[in-house]
């Protein structure tokens, strides 16, 4: 039996511990439950909200008007089909868990993915990456339940709309669907070391590292940049990345680079190479902390209990006890500097609630 509360406070179910209250709350275990839940906000005519593992949000201070439903669905099934094994996933599952589950056992695709905070379901619907994956590569489909009618529904991987940090459930059907279960097809197969900071990690070994170094390599990464909850202390109360890499057309890259070289050479250590990526299409993908950095925005910067990682340019944080506004306002003054110096608009990574 579902139990519905009133009046909770949403912070402590974010890592940015930040929120005020939701008119009404419920942990749902199971799509039964999920159902239930849904059914019963929408006979009360009221919105709702899910909560996975809180991490890539940021609540209003004002909370929420409506039903705050923490996804707590859990499930592992693995399926062998030929060279490949289907693994499912609650949506519910901690996102760090099913990379473990991956490597443990040899399936490489999600190793450099490790010790993201969140739950599987809000991987799939941020289409999370990090070192050179990303979820959209390893997914296979999901299992669905519309929030107004309670139907139950698979998308397959071509119908999910991924692309760079993003998905159909954040973008054309933001808010109809609650991710039920993932599924994602792995082999067995060697690890990723394609970015700057793991190839660094790896310089001085004498043979290729394994899936389990790789991982173990990111973890240590993340944690010295402060975005490992289970860092031993080091993690602080932020949202990751709070600012998506920009991607601009290859004419502007041209014009960027004078622009960035003249910011640079009173410090070089703002914007250390490489800072830019081709794409495939021919496009590049930015640096959003270089852009940062150049802009005056550095590390370990702080307004009041609101401020930068010393660890991460790109991690906004709550030193104490911030606000939902002036995190924002925060976001907004970086993004008003980064476009007046550059002409690019930084976006903003987590869901504003």
């Amino acid at each position: 039996m579902i139990q519905f509360k009133e009046n909770i406070i949403i912070a402590p179910y974010t890592v940015f511990k930040i929120g005020g209250p939701a008119d009404f709350f419920c942990e749902v275990k199971n799509k039964e439950e999920l159902k239930e839940a849904l059914a019963w906000a929408n006979g009360k005519g009221i919105k709702v909200f899910i909560i996975g593992g809180g991490s890539n949000i940021l609540v209003s201070d004002n909370g929420f008007r409506g039903l705050a439903i923490l996804n707590n669905i859990k499930g592992i099934l693995a399926v062998l089909r030929g060279d490949f094994s289907e693994i499912t996933f609650g949506a519910g599952e901690e996102w760090d868990d099913f990379v473990n589950y991956a490597v443990e056992r040899g399936f490489a695709g999600v190793e450099c993915l490790s010790g993201i905070p969140g739950k599987v379901g809000a991987a799939l619907m941020q289409n999370i990456g990090a070192y050179g994956q990303s979820v959209d590569k390893a997914f296979a489909r999901a299992t669905v339940i519309d929030i107004k009618t309670g139907e139950e529904r698979i998308f397959q991987k071509e119908e999910c709309g991924l692309s760079y940090r993003t998905s159909r459930f954040k973008t054309t059907d933001r808010g109809r669907y609650v991710i039920a279960d993932v599924t994602f097809s792995l082999k067995s197969g060697d690890p990723m070391v394609s970015y700057h900071d793991l190839k660094s990690y790896f310089i001085d070994g004498s043979k290729k590292p394994i899936l389990t170094e790789v991982r173990n390599a990111v973890l240590e990464i993340r944690n010295k940049k402060g975005m490992l909850v289970t860092g031993g202390g080091n993690f602080l109360k932020s949202a990751g990345s709070f600012f998506v890499n920009p991607i601009i057309p290859k004419d502007a890259i041209g014009k960027l680079r004078p622009l960035a070289a003249a910011c640079n050479a009173s410090n070089p250590n703002q914007c250390k190479e490489p800072w830019s990526w081709e794409q495939k299409d021919g496009r590049y993908k930015i640096s959003a902390a270089c852009l940062m950095n150049l802009a005056g925005f550095e590390k370990g910067m702080r307004t009041g209990s609101v401020g930068i990682s010393s660890y991460h340019t790109l991690a906004l944080v709550n030193y104490g006890e911030a606000t939902a506004s002036e995190v924002k306002n925060l976001a907004l003054e970086i993004q008003k500097a980064v476009k007046e110096k550059f002409g690019i608009d930084l976006e903003i990574e987590p869901d504003i609630i």
